[in-house]
């Protein structure tokens, strides 16, 4: 059977996945050895990112070229919204302020976002929208496998591990390989890549506690 487009990123792209899922965050997450310091910075970066998301969706929505691919986003941002209130509810048990500035690596990764939302191609947007939600399923779903949905991380273990998240996954993937042409593939390749990166720097800088300098 021939390799698609989505086979193909996923392939180049295998060190990086590798590198992500064994990420020590994550061990330590599935294992349930992983402070609360080091889960507490997550809270409130993820928190920013998925703020910076949601704008994402909107200028994503705005360019969707037809019903269906808007609806489809249109869902994606209420789901966003809901993500939002899982982290304030939490930030609200624990005490723990969500009114912080972005590290230089949430900053990086979400500005990214929005611009190749604004001055990317559609395909190119869609691509790293796919990368970011097919990494996060991939993520969860390993700490999944070997915590279950154990009650400190219930709610975000099932969130982006569900069957309703692996079909809008999958959806979104249909859509990008659907719309994208030969021409396309480079720079499709590029906002892949980076966006995976970006995905592993982003667990790394929460695990190390990387922020500003100065």
């Amino acid at each position: 059977m021939p390799s698609t487009l989505l086979d193909e990123l996923l392939a180049e792209a295998r060190p990086i996945w590798q590198a992500m899922i064994a990420h020590p965050f994550l061990h330590e997450l599935a294992t349930g050895t992983l402070s609360r310091e080091r889960f507490h910075f997550w809270v409130q970066q993820d928190y920013r990112f998925v703020q910076d998301g949601i704008r994402f969706l909107g200028l994503l929505i705005a360019r969707a070229p037809d019903e269906e691919l808007r609806r489809g986003l249109l869902d994606a941002a209420v789901a966003f919204r809901n993500e939002l209130t899982i982290f304030e509810e939490y930030a609200r048990q624990h005490a723990l302020s969500l009114a912080v500035e972005p590290t230089p690596i949430c900053l990086g990764y979400t500005s990214f976002l929005l611009a190749t939302a604004a001055t990317g191609s559609l395909v190119e947007a869609l691509t790293v929208l796919w990368c970011a939600e097919k990494a996060y399923y991939d993520a969860w779903s390993a700490v999944r496998a070997q915590l279950g949905l154990a009650p400190a991380y219930a709610r975000w273990i099932e969130n982006w591990t569900s069957p309703q998240f692996a079909s809008w996954v999958d959806w979104l993937g249909e859509q990008l390989a659907k719309r994208a042409t030969t021409p396309d593939r480079p720079p499709i390749r590029a906002a892949f890549l980076a966006t995976a990166r970006y995905e592993y720097l982003f667990w790394d800088m929460v695990y190390t506690g990387s922020n500003w300098p100065i």
